[in-house]
């Protein structure tokens, strides 16, 4: 072996000797010996130089006046000194009562005492940052030295919890667990006023308030068709980015409405639905639509086929009944 092979191999070998007596030094006991003999209960002679304590003890001290190899200690194990449970649970631990424990401030998480923030405090892992339920699902995570709550959910009770965002339909607990515009909180997260849900995205969109306004989604329009106390579903619709009526609909009133056409002979609800072929105003008779000023005939009651009288009688008594109106 050459001298540089040589000097690599040594090297090596001082390295992992230094790797392997990191643990050792810690516990080192002060001890000098030559052999096992020389050293104190649970210790051995290592390099006939020093004692050190076996795997799975720690030095301290046992009593006053004597110290010694005392085994290591976890969560709820017996113990007689901090550093028993230090040695497994770490700085944060302490031996309360004859059993080791996470010291007040602490908790345990991974076999480990961490010491304890809550959202919005300062923290060096994510362990530090404790909820009160360890374990996954973590709901806070360690972000540029503070705790904080993981995406899609927002800290309550002074940071103690993380509450996940609901969404439309979703129940809530109070106004901030509903996320996004045009939600608010009564029980489930609804739409508030003069807003409407739209299915497709599970939001809230705001309502279109007058004709020709701007618009994205159908849903935003449906305000526009007929009144609060007698709908005209589907005669509004987002044609063109805008607010307008159906084809099968007419604007009618002040503001105007869209209102789906009914002709002559037809039932109706209301007369803002009722026009003629030619597109005169009618008026809703009886659930039937009829003429203000037109002579009806079969074509304006959608022929003689649909109806279950002649045409000409009921257009005779339709227009009884107008004349007796005025």
């Amino acid at each position: 072996m050459g001298g540089l092979g040589l000097f690599l191999a040594l090297l090596a070998l001082v390295g992992q000797g230094n790797v392997m007596g990191q643990g050792a030094e810690k516990r080192r006991t002060g001890n000098v010996c030559s052999v096992d003999m020389d050293c104190p209960d649970n210790a051995f002679c290592r390099q006939s130089s020093y004692c050190v304590c076996k795997d799975g003890f720690v030095y301290a001290a046992v009593n006053s006046t004597h110290k010694g190899c005392l085994k290591e200690a976890r969560s709820g194990e017996p113990c007689v000194q901090h550093i028993q449970c230090h040695s497994t649970l770490g700085v944060h631990s302490e031996c309360a009562d004859g059993v080791c424990a996470c010291v007040g401030t602490a908790h345990l998480e991974d076999d480990r005492c961490y010491e304890t923030a809550v959202v919005g405090e300062r923290c060096v892992v994510d362990q530090n940052c404790y909820l009160g339920e360890p374990g996954p699902p973590r709901q806070a995570f360690c972000v540029r030295g503070y705790c904080t709550c993981q995406l899609q959910f927002s800290p309550r009770d002074n940071g103690t919890r993380c509450v996940r965002d609901a969404t439309l339909g979703e129940e809530c607990e109070d106004q901030l667990q509903c996320a996004g515009p045009g939600l608010q909180c009564r029980g489930t997260c609804r739409c508030r006023e003069n807003w409407v849900a739209h299915n497709e995205t599970n939001s809230c969109v705001e309502s279109v308030k007058a004709l020709n306004d701007p618009c994205e989604y159908d849903v935003q329009c449906d305000a526009l068709a007929g009144v609060p106390e007698a709908r005209s579903p589907g005669a509004a619709l987002c044609l063109g980015g805008a607010c307008s009526c159906a084809y099968s609909a007419h604007a009618v009133g002040k503001p105007p409405r869209c209102w789906h056409r009914r002709r002559p002979g037809q039932e109706c609800r209301r007369d803002e639905e009722c026009v003629s072929e030619e597109n005169e105003p009618g008026y809703c008779l009886s659930g039937r639509c009829t003429c203000k000023t037109c002579s009806p005939d079969a074509r304006d009651f959608g022929a003689a086929s649909t109806m279950s009288q002649p045409p000409l009688l009921i257009a005779a008594i339709l227009s009884v009944a107008a004349i007796l109106r005025h």
